[in-house]
């Protein structure tokens, strides 16, 4: 398991073209492909994604879904939502997971909060980090796929999170998630210094370590969502 000090969050914000995906190269009209759940298929190295696109000529939606062909990227589901333009297109897509962002992010224990693409960029607002080192190497992997425009490191505090989510945890956390989240918050493990270590909690909860490590993550990830979702 990484060494991760969850009191020292870290908030990463990339604007990035990257050049060898279907987004680079569809800069001659305005688009918006925003990302609404994703996840990834291991056994046959695929990652896949939900997306609303916005498009306002069915000409550059043309160009678009034939972008996403040209790079190798199937198209298992699409359907307008609404009748003219500029249209909302649902898509769902499956492509491979070497050429992933995401799955890069991931593979260096970074949390996506949230994507979109626009005009050839890629939105990434962000990542959530547990350290710096991860982020540092994510940013020096990424560029050998494109290029990076725009990055911004925000620090963040868990109790800052937490507290201003209180009233809303049971909502958007599932049962487990609430009650790994809550009692850890509880007991202290994100004081500094920290009033119960990692085993300890395995004890007290019956659960390993990996298992409530896995818990902490995905609540923060959801907890953030939320807040940047209410702020936008």
């Amino acid at each position: 398991m990484r060494n991760i000090n969850y009191y020292n969050l870290i908030l990463l914000d990339l604007s990035y073209v990257h050049e060898v995906d279907w987004t680079a190269n569809l800069t001659d009209f305005d688009w918006v492909y925003r990302v609404t759940q994703a996840g990834f298929d291991y056994s046959r190295g695929e990652v896949v994604e939900v997306a609303t696109l916005r498009i306002n000529r069915k000409d550059d939606l043309r160009q678009v879904f034939n972008s996403l062909r040209k790079h190798d990227i199937d198209i298992v589901y699409f359907m307008g939502i609404n009748p003219g333009y500029p249209k909302y297109v649902k898509v769902i897509v499956k492509g491979n997971i070497d050429l992933s962002t995401r799955f890069l992010a991931q593979e260096l224990g970074l949390l996506e909060v949230y994507a979109y693409y626009t005009n050839g960029v890629e939105h990434w607002g962000g990542f959530l980090a547990f350290n710096r080192e991860s982020i540092d190497q994510f940013l020096k992997e990424v560029i050998n796929y494109g290029k990076v425009i725009n990055e911004s490191l925000k620090a963040l505090k868990i109790e800052d999170l937490i507290a201003a989510n209180t009233s809303k945890l049971d909502v958007f956390l599932n049962s487990s998630e609430y009650r790994v989240l809550k009692y850890a918050f509880e007991r202290g493990f994100f004081n500094i210094p920290r009033s119960i270590s990692m085993d300890e909690l395995s004890k007290e909860l019956g659960l390993s370590k990996s298992t409530i490590d896995r818990y902490i993550r995905s609540s923060l990830s959801k907890i953030l969502k939320a807040i940047i979702w209410r702020e936008n």
